[in-house]
């Protein structure tokens, strides 16, 4: 590639709102949602309870492990572009590519102590 194209001003609201919409995430789905949710097939008692119970267990956990991974991807692409997009204004293209590749690491193991060991602090 011999030209990047990068509007600094958009990159940095984008990457703010990026952050700001992630933190909220988190809170979408809870224990306590799911249960609320599903407590209602305790209605047949003894009989029924173990469904809710189970029902409950399963989606815990599946909504767990997803959104472990929404929040890996998220949070590398974050610190991914940001960091690469620095390394560009900085002429570093090697580094930019560094990170990209770290970007998709992380996102897969949530492992993000590259950019907090070699990335750029927001100076």
């Amino acid at each position: 590639m011999t030209e990047w194209k990068m509007d600094p001003a958009l990159l940095s609201t984008a990457l703010s709102d990026t952050s700001t919409a992630f933190e909220s995430l988190s809170t979408v789905f809870t224990e306590e949602k799911v249960t609320t949710i599903f407590g209602g097939l305790t209605w047949g008692g003894g009989v029924t309870a173990c469904v809710s119970q189970a029902l409950n267990e399963v989606l815990t956990e599946q909504q767990n492990i997803n959104m472990a991974t929404i929040s890996n991807h998220v949070a590398a692409g974050i610190y991914g572009v940001g960091n690469a997009a620095r390394a560009l204004q900085e002429g570093q293209e090697d580094m930019a590519a560094t990170f990209q590749t770290e970007m998709v690491e992380s996102a897969g193991d949530g492992n993000f102590t590259y950019f907090f060991d070699h990335g750029y602090t927001g100076e």
